[in-house]
């Protein structure tokens, strides 16, 4: 397929998505919240097979085709993707060993595709997934440079953001530690909205809500943030180098960033992953006083005691937030506005 433009030159305002948009937008529902509900099968690594991603309802109507999957997969800015390549059949150490974890209960899949391995067909559940970010990567890469074109012989995930329960992060992100200092990353970084931070507040710190983790980006860095922001107060430039960069974890258009001091969390017992395209994700520490969600699950977050600085930088307030002390409040017509769409604290 040819090159196309890259996501963020095709969101023009008032212009309907273009097609490329529409299919990532279709995968990553599918893959990241909708597998349940809809009875796709997938792994413990949240792998599915690509002819039942094709399969599925949405999809079909756009009749959409292994190669432009492919593309979806090769051309993602955020490689919101990992694609996998497993030729044949025939079983192996790998497949007898894993165990399957479909969506659903059994019976409930939709389509004519089955995770079985029916006619020679690989199942979805069974492929230990790589070891390593980078073991993941070059998998994903080995799989788009094959020339095989059918669609049974590879796998497909969401890299992160799942909401699915049956997803285990532990299976294919990779943990952070203090007994590696020289894998964290110099940056963690939460973007959120101006809405959203009296709320923060409030609650103690992050939460999950309907994701299975609260997601970091490790840019842009806190000095070249305050950098822009102050040529941009004296009329300078409009915004700084790294705040245009599209970086996975965090939007774009984010107006308050939580800057994170990822050491201090990790030392009070916090877990932190980082998935195969860059994001640090978290689920927090259960809060104080035992409080329990609608499923009587503990209620957990990334506490406020974590934040390292919180910097406002649309509005040019600058620093809001730093070290556990409130350095300014958000202007009330600020805080009162409602959240980008698609945002979550």
């Amino acid at each position: 397929m040819a090159d196309q433009p890259k996501d963020k030159d095709r969101r023009g305002r008032g212009h309907p998505p273009s097609r490329e948009v529409q299919i990532s937008k279709a995968m990553s529902l599918l893959l990241r919240h909708a597998a349940e509900k809809e009875g796709l099968k997938m792994n413990a690594q949240g792998y599915a097979n690509v002819a039942d991603v094709l399969a599925w309802r949405k999809l079909k109507s756009l009749k959409v085709t292994f190669d432009e999957v492919r593309h979806a997969v090769a051309s993602s800015d955020k490689k919101r993707f990992a694609l996998l390549h497993i030729p044949s059949a025939q079983p192996t150490e790998s497949t007898t060993k894993a165990t399957t974890t479909p969506a659903t209960a059994p019976g409930s899949g939709h389509g004519d595709a089955e995770l079985a391995a029916n006619d020679g067909q690989p199942p979805a559940s069974a492929l230990d997934a790589p070891e390593s970010s980078e073991d993941q990567q070059n998998a994903t890469e080995q799989a788009l440079s094959v020339t095989d074109i059918n669609p049974f012989n590879f796998l497909i995930r969401a890299t992160q953001g799942h909401s699915i329960k049956c997803v285990e992060a532990a299976s294919f992100l990779e943990p952070l530690s203090l007994a590696d200092e020289s894998k964290l990353p110099e940056t963690v970084v939460h973007g959120t909205f101006h809405g959203a931070w009296p709320a923060i507040l409030q609650s103690g710190g992050l939460q999950c809500m309907r994701r299975n983790h609260v997601h970091f980006a490790t840019g842009p860095s806190l000095e070249s943030v305050l950098a822009a922001q102050q040529h941009r107060n004296k009329g300078q430039e409009k915004d700084g180098k790294d705040q245009n960069q599209v970086i996975s974890g965090m939007r774009q258009d984010a107006q308050v960033l939580i800057y994170l001091n990822l050491r201090k969390a990790l030392a009070a017992g916090c877990p932190f992953w980082r998935s195969e395209n860059g994001v640090i994700l978290s689920e927090g520490l259960p809060v104080p006083k035992g409080k329990e969600d609608s499923n009587g699950q503990p209620v957990k977050n990334v506490s406020v005691d974590f934040f390292d600085v919180v910097v406002e930088r649309k509005a040019g307030l600058g620093k809001i937030w730093e070290r556990g002390e409130e350095l300014q409040e958000l202007p009330a017509h600020l805080a009162q506005k409602g959240n980008s769409k698609g945002t979550r604290r």
